[in-house]
């Protein structure tokens, strides 16, 4: 619907909704007036935009509750884990380091996971340790992920494990990695 003030029934709803955030000028404010003086849709959305600001602005906040430390208890031994990402940051980045002075194609499969697995595992590592609350879902997707990219290296480096010490520490690092990020996926609930 327009009217006579060439305010359209878009344009006045949006001049309400300025109006109600304070945003409003005073030629748009009459503009407006003038067509909630004739559009009962308009005016009728300008009382219910009007009743819900106020109900939205009066309403107290009720704080979320603090779960973290229910979480981080949940998650037995944390410092075990905690030490076991800080581990695998270390040997994935070392291994990935010295596979590429290598310059060799076989082991750039290799090379990629490791620095994958050194990326998740430091992520991993600084969502686990926060004190604040974390939700649920992320703290299983972050271990599940640290597990993934830990088995992807055990393996990977296990083809190279026989010719390269660095190759055979970061798998069994990778390994023991992700057993225990998959043992504290039981621990946690919610």
């Amino acid at each position: 619907m327009e009217d006579y003030c060439h305010v359209d029934c878009t344009q006045c709803r949006e001049a309400v909704s300025a109006r109600l955030d304070g945003e409003q000028s005073a030629t748009e404010s009459s503009a407006a007036d003038a067509h909630l003086a004739t559009c009962l849709g308009c005016s009728q959305f300008s009382d219910d935009a009007a009743q819900i600001t106020k109900l939205a602005r009066s309403a107290s906040a009720v704080p979320a509750p603090d779960v973290s430390a229910k979480i981080m208890s949940t998650v037995d031994g944390l410092g075990t884990v905690l030490a076991v990402l800080t581990d695998l940051d270390r040997h994935s980045t070392a291994c990935a380091t010295a596979m590429m002075a290598h310059h060799t194609a076989d082991m750039l499969s290799a090379t990629r996971a490791a620095l994958d697995c050194a990326d998740i595992a430091a992520a991993a590592h600084r969502v686990l340790s926060r004190d604040t609350a974390t939700d649920t879902g992320v703290l299983k997707a972050i271990l599940q992920a640290a597990a993934t990219a830990a088995d992807r290296c055990a393996t990977e480096c296990g083809y190279h494990a026989v010719h390269h010490s660095h190759c055979r520490d970061h798998s069994e690092a990778a390994r023991r990695a992700a057993q225990l990020c998959r043992a504290q996926l039981h621990h946690i609930t919610g």
